[in-house]
C-alpha cells in the first residue's frame, strides 16, 4: 500500500484519517466518487462548486490538482493516472472508516452522495434497526 499505512498504529491511522477528512474538498470528492464510481476532474470541481466549497471551477480544479488528490492518492484513497481521465477510489478508503460514516451523516442529505457495500442508508446511519 502507499505510504505503508497498513502497519501505522491505530494512533497513527486516526491522525492521518483526521487530517485527511479534515479538508471539506477530500469529502466531496470521496463522496462524490462514492456515488459515482469514478470521475474526471472537470465532474469533480462541478461538485465542489455545487457543493458551494468553491466558486470558481478553474481554481476549483486547480487545488484538487495540485493538493487535494495528491493527499488522497498518498493515502491510497483514490486512483489515477491523469485526473483528466478520470478519478477513482482505491482500497486505501476502508481506513477512513468510521470517520467518513460520522462526516456523512453530517454533511450528506441521507446517503445520497454515500454509498458502500451495505447499501447508501447503513453509511449515513439510516439503516433500520
Amino acid at each position: 500500500m502507499v505510504g505503508g499505512h497498513e502497519r501505522w498504529t491505530d494512533h497513527e491511522r486516526i491522525d492521518r484519517s483526521c487530517d485527511l477528512l479534515g479538508s471539506a474538498y477530500r469529502r466531496r470528492v470521496v463522496y462524490t466518487l462514492r456515488k459515482d464510481g469514478s470521475a474526471t476532474l472537470g465532474e469533480l470541481a462541478d461538485a465542489v462548486v455545487a457543493s458551494e466549497l468553491a466558486t470558481d471551477r478553474q481554481r476549483a480544479m486547480a487545488s484538487l490538482v495540485h493538493t487535494h488528490l495528491p493527499k488522497l492518492a498518498d493515502f491510497d484513497v483514490v486512483e489515477y493516472d491523469d485526473p483528466e481521465d478520470g478519478v477513482a477510489l482505491s482500497d486505501g478508503v476502508e481506513a477512513l472508516e468510521p470517520f467518513l460514516t460520522l462526516a456523512a451523516r453530517q454533511e450528506t442529505d441521507g446517503a445520497q452522495l454515500v454509498q458502500s457495500d451495505e447499501g447508501p442508508d447503513a453509511i449515513a446511519g439510516n439503516a433500520p434497526d
